[in-house]
């Protein structure tokens, strides 16, 4: 009868015990990790808001003092868009500073004595000016109301020669010696021979003062000529 040979063994079936524990062990373990993974996990990565204390647990001084914080916070924010419209205005005003000239043109010169008369007979004889010869001579009298005799002259001189015989009648007065007035600026001396020329022209046109005024003129002529006047004695020889 044979014996077993003490070095060699059948290997049992179900195969090594130690290996299978490992197995077990390693999937033990994996599941613990899992296990903290998912307890920890919304922890690591979730941040809880913090919960805000109720108003009646804060005490009053320092909820004060949280109030008083909180109001220039509010103030700025009401004040900003005020600032804000605010700031447009002031580089307006800048740029306009910037945009006016350093020096202001000079004022335009004063016209010469009778220059605007001369420009208002041009613009009428032009078409650019449609005046009454009424309306002229209204506005020769503010001049000579201004003190200027010289435009207001001109005037009544462009009006009576188109017929006005007011006009004719204010110059007749300018040249007549008994109504002559020395401090004019315009005639040195009366002129009886444009005092008659304008008197007569006045009368032509109908004006009842200028007739008047010839005959106060005829008779003092008469007495210059009387006295030796050579101009009077020319211009009676010519009174028709």
């Amino acid at each position: 009868m044979n014996s077993p040979d003490p070095t060699t063994h059948d290997e049992p079936a179900s195969g090594n015990p130690r290996r299978g524990n490992g197995r077990i062990r390693l999937i033990l373990a994996l599941g613990a990790v899992a296990l903290l993974i998912f307890w920890f996990y919304p922890m690591l990565f979730t941040e809880e808001a913090s919960p805000e204390i109720p108003q009646e647990e804060i005490d009053p001084i320092i909820r004060a003092q949280i109030e008083a914080a909180r109001q220039p916070d509010e103030e700025s924010a009401e004040s900003a868009p005020e600032e804000i419209e605010s700031k447009p205005e002031t580089i307006d005003i800048q740029t306009a500073k910037l945009e006016m000239p350093q020096t202001l043109p000079p004022p335009a010169p004063d016209l010469e004595e009778g220059e605007a008369a001369r420009i208002l007979i041009a613009s009428i004889r032009n078409g650019r000016e449609n005046l009454e010869l009424a309306q002229l001579s209204h506005r020769a009298d503010s001049f000579q109301q201004e003190g200027k005799t010289t435009d207001a002259y001109l005037l009544y001189f462009f009006a009576a020669r188109q017929g006005h015989a007011d006009s004719a009648l204010i110059l007749g007065k300018m040249n007549d010696p008994a109504t002559f007035d020395a401090d004019n600026d315009v005639l040195e001396r009366p002129d009886p021979t444009q005092a008659f020329k304008w008197y007569s022209m006045a009368a032509g046109n109908g004006l009842s003062e200028a007739q008047t005024r010839l005959a106060i003129l005829h008779d003092t002529l008469e007495q210059a000529a009387a006295d030796g006047d050579p101009q009077a004695q020319r211009l009676l020889l010519n009174w028709q």
